[in-house]
């Protein structure tokens, strides 16, 4: 009934194409043992059998993976369905939704800007935006990018006024930060969106933060958030990246679930206005929404209990008017390009997209007295004895991870379309472990663009290898130490076969 009453007075505030937003794209610290073991997987099948059982058993729609070791992609597999209705399999180009993954990217966009010199990280953001942002209850204390990077800038997130929508949301950027953040905004409280701390001396997570670093782009470059990345990002990658529902190749995109067990209605705990579902623990989401007291009583009495297996919901895709702080969509493989970089100073495949100076900066942690863990954007866990850096993503029918063992610079990408961290965990594990000893099929021979395959885009590489008079190891089928007409036989022969 409360849950019904918080949509009813959502309706009469907001348009009728969202419902506000629990608190579920917060950075989650999740030390987790893994349930796998790396003597376990004597080959790749076994591994592959185990993502399996994982997804069969915690009851996950699709689930897409990659792998990089140092400058290499050298794994992508999918799992499950990326639309159960229409019978489609996750495959290599199906796009999931990033949630906080997606804030990476937003930090990489801004530093781009200044490695250019065209932002001083600790100068006041005033000096770049048309409106100004003042901490109310610190008003002397001027708020930084680097404070807006690092989750330090007092901004809080409150969620009364964060909607979903219905598609892409119908505010524009700029026109929302202003209402939120600008005194007389129509989602503006001084109590709910700023923290009791000063600029730049306490760490709270802030999705609207991530959201003004989006901005401060578009402010500074004098283009859209969304052409930007493109523009630096996207296109020198040959990423197929989108921030809005409206670009994408809905074909493309995976279905995102709601799923319940117990065989009830198919409601979850996001429904019923707990905004969290474990599935291990249905009553954990009364630790992400305290007032909701009955929330576990409530999930009982709408999902059942000992039902006939699990439920899958298809939702409507949504977004958020702030969009830079969750709302990209892309493939594992094409993400994969992008984990690359920082790995590989800033490089993937001959393209430079950061200088060194910029990875390393990122990689830094700018404020280790307020968190110790928290670089630049991005941020570091110890996860399974490994030291991992990267960033973690959940949001209604979103999961997501994207972690760095800096120690064997080896990359981890899973991505899924339902909302299971715990499941999404494991697999993460499993596939650092059999990494660690394994090089799964990077060394496939003719595999020139590292897309797990043979095909003519690797002819056109060796051709051209050829005609420039270079070298490359992986392009030298028959060890003879030379690139010729020779290899380009044995190219086509592998492709035939």
């Amino acid at each position: 009934m409360r849950y019904l009453l918080l949509l009813l007075i959502t309706s009469i505030i907001f348009p009728d194409n969202h419902i506000f937003r629990e608190n579920t794209r917060n950075r989650q610290d999740f030390n987790t043992s893994s349930t796998s073991n790396n003597n376990q997987y004597r080959n790749e099948e076994e591994l592959i059998n185990f993502i399996n059982d994982v997804v069969e058993s915690n009851n996950l729609p699709g689930v897409s993976v990659s792998v990089v070791k140092g400058s290499n992609i050298v794994w992508n597999k999918g799992f499950g369905m990326a639309n159960i209705e229409e019978d489609i399999i996750v495959s290599d180009n199906t796009m999931f939704m990033l949630a906080s993954v997606s804030k990476t990217v937003t930090a990489a966009a801004l530093m781009k800007l200044w490695e250019n010199g065209l932002i001083d990280l600790d100068q006041n953001i005033n000096d770049y935006l048309s409106f100004n942002v003042t901490h109310p209850n610190f008003p002397l204390t001027p708020i930084t990018a680097k404070m807006l990077l690092t989750h330090t800038s007092g901004i809080k997130d409150n969620w009364s006024v964060m909607p979903y929508y219905e598609g892409d949301s119908d505010i524009d950027l700029s026109r929302y930060l202003q209402e939120y953040l600008v005194p007389g905004g129509d989602f503006y409280n001084q109590s709910q969106n700023f923290t009791n701390n000063p600029p730049g001396t306490n760490f709270s997570y802030s999705n609207i933060g991530a959201a003004l670093v989006g901005h401060l782009v578009e402010a500074i470059s004098s283009q859209p958030f969304n052409e930007f990345c493109n523009q630096h990002i996207f296109e020198p990658l040959d990423m197929d990246s989108k921030w809005f529902l409206s670009e994408v190749n809905l074909a493309n995109l995976a279905t995102l679930y709601e799923v319940s067990t117990g065989g009830g209605s198919g409601d979850n705990c996001f429904e019923i206005g707990c905004g969290f579902f474990s599935y291990d623990n249905p009553c954990q989401c009364d630790d992400y929404c305290d007032y909701f007291g009955d929330c576990c009583d409530d999930f009982e009495e709408v999902c059942g209990d000992g039902g006939p297996g699990a439920n899958f919901n298809p939702i409507e895709h949504y977004g958020y008017s702030d969009y830079p702080s969750g709302q990209l969509r892309t493939s594992s493989n094409d993400l994969a390009k992008f984990l690359v970089l920082f790995n590989n100073d800033g490089i993937y495949q001959d393209v430079r997209i950061l200088e060194q100076e910029t990875v390393e900066y990122m990689k830094s942690i700018p404020y280790p007295n307020i968190d110790s863990q928290q670089g630049v954007m991005w941020y570091y866990k110890n996860q399974n004895g490994r030291n991992l850096f990267g960033h973690n993503g959940g949001d209604n029918a979103v999961s997501a991870d994207m972690f760095i063992s800096l120690s064997d610079e080896i990359g981890v990408i899973v991505l899924t379309n339902c909302a299971n961290y715990n499941a999404m965990i494991q697999i993460e594990n499993a596939l650092f472990d059999y990494a660690e000893q394994y090089d799964f099929i990077s060394e496939l021979m003719g595999d020139l663009n590292f897309d797990l395959s043979v095909n003519i885009l690797d002819v056109i590489i060796l051709v051209n290898t050829i005609i420039q008079n270079e070298y490359i190891d992986n392009g030298d089928l028959n060890y003879d130490n030379q690139i010729n007409v020779q290899d380009i036989i044995l190219m086509v022969n592998t492709i035939i076969s």
